[in-house]
C-alpha cells in the first residue's frame, strides 16, 4: 500500500520505497479515507509491520486488538467512521479544512483552492470524485508524498523540504489540532480515538 492511493498522477513519478515518515502519513490519510472493513485492516496493520516509528505505537495497539471475525464490532467501526466523516446527519468534525477555517465553515472556499494550487505544483490531483482538496486524508496523503521525494533522493531535496514546511504551517497546523481534537471527543470506538491522539502526535514532532 502506497503512500498515495487516491492520487492520479499527470505524470508518471519514479519508483520509490516508503520510508517511516511518508508511512506514517500515508496510513492516517488511509485510515480517514477508508471505510474500516477487514481487507482495509488487514493492509493497515500490514503496513504497521513494515516499521511504522513508535509515535503510532497506540494506533498499532488498536489495530492489533480489534476482532476482525466480530460482526458487531466490525459494523460499530463502520458506523463510527460513517457517522464522524460522511453522514447522513450533522458531523461532530467535518474533515475539510474550509469547514474549520473559513468565517462561515462553508466547504469549498480559499482553502480548498489554496491546497488545490499547492497539489498542481507537484503535477498531481484527487483521483476521487467524492474527495475534496482539503479533506484531512488528502492534505495527509499530500504530505506524505512530499516526504517521499526527500527522502528518496529526487534531487530536489531542498525545494521539497520548502512545499513541506510551508504546507505544514499554512494547511495542516492550522486546523488539523483542532479537528483531531473534536474527533477524540467524538468517537465512539477506541480506533479513531487513537487516530485523532496519533494525527495531532505526529504534527506535533515535525
Amino acid at each position: 500500500m502506497g503512500p498515495a492511493p487516491f492520487f492520479v498522477t499527470k505524470t508518471t513519478p519514479a519508483a520509490a520505497v516508503l520510508t517511516p515518515a511518508s508511512a506514517v502519513f500515508g496510513l492516517m490519510a488511509s485510515m480517514y479515507l477508508c471505510r474500516p472493513t477487514a481487507d482495509t485492516i488487514g493492509n493497515w496493520r500490514d503496513l504497521m509491520s513494515e516499521g511504522v516509528p513508535e509515535v503510532l505505537g497506540d494506533l498499532g495497539e488498536t489495530l492489533e486488538r480489534i476482532n476482525l471475525n466480530s460482526v458487531e464490532e466490525m459494523q460499530d467501526l463502520l458506523w463510527d467512521f460513517t457517522r464522524l466523516f460522511i453522514g447522513p446527519y450533522r458531523l461532530p468534525c467535518p474533515p475539510w479544512e474550509s469547514v474549520y477555517t473559513s468565517p462561515k465553515r462553508l466547504l469549498l472556499q480559499e482553502p480548498s483552492d489554496a491546497v488545490r494550487a499547492a497539489y498542481d505544483r507537484l503535477g498531481i490531483e484527487v483521483g476521487a470524485p467524492n474527495v475534496l482538496p482539503d479533506h484531512v486524508g488528502a492534505e495527509l496523503n499530500f504530505m506524505g508524498i512530499l516526504l517521499e521525494k526527500i527522502e528518496t533522493g529526487s534531487g530536489e531535496e531542498d525545494t521539497y523540504r520548502q512545499l513541506s514546511k510551508d504546507f505544514l504551517e499554512e494547511h495542516l497546523r492550522n486546523w488539523i489540532p483542532r479537528f483531531a481534537s473534536d474527533l477524540e471527543k467524538a468517537a465512539e470506538t477506541s480506533l479513531y480515538k487513537a487516530l485523532a491522539r496519533s494525527t495531532i502526535t505526529t504534527l506535533e514532532l515535525l
